[in-house]
């Protein structure tokens, strides 16, 4: 990390939140590929407050599917914003999701690289 300050913003279990800088964001119709690099604290946060998988396809009468949290607590959902001034805020939008799976390696004792596959979920 520069100076210059992380470029994205992830808020789990309610408020709370870490800045962490974004190494890929894919984004599809519905799905949603970020990974990063997080610190041992940060990284243990992210896994306590995530379920992965709890998540479920519903669909509406005009038949485009709607994906919600089957936690039904928010125990699943993450809240990603990118942050102005760091370029990606220019290229994406803050998105809500809800995580089907992640995984994480280990670089140092205090370094993980961390990747998030998730859905978009309905606000």
């Amino acid at each position: 990390m520069t100076s210059d300050g992380p470029a994205l913003r992830v808020y789990y279990s309610g408020n709370s939140y870490f800045d962490c800088w974004c190494t890929r964001w894919d984004e599809g119709n519905w799905d949603l590929v970020v990974e990063t690099f997080l610190s041992s604290g940060n990284r243990d946060n992210l896994f306590a407050n995530v379920t992965p998988g709890a998540v479920r396809e519903l669909y509406n009468i005009l038949g485009t599917p709607k994906y919600i949290d089957t936690t039904y607590s928010s125990g699943n959902t993450l809240k990603l914003y990118p942050q102005y001034g760091y370029g990606l805020s220019s290229l994406r939008q803050g998105r809500k999701v809800a995580v089907k799976n992640i995984s994480d390696s280990f670089l140092t004792p205090n370094l993980f690289h961390v990747k998030i596959e998730a859905i978009r979920v309905n606000i």
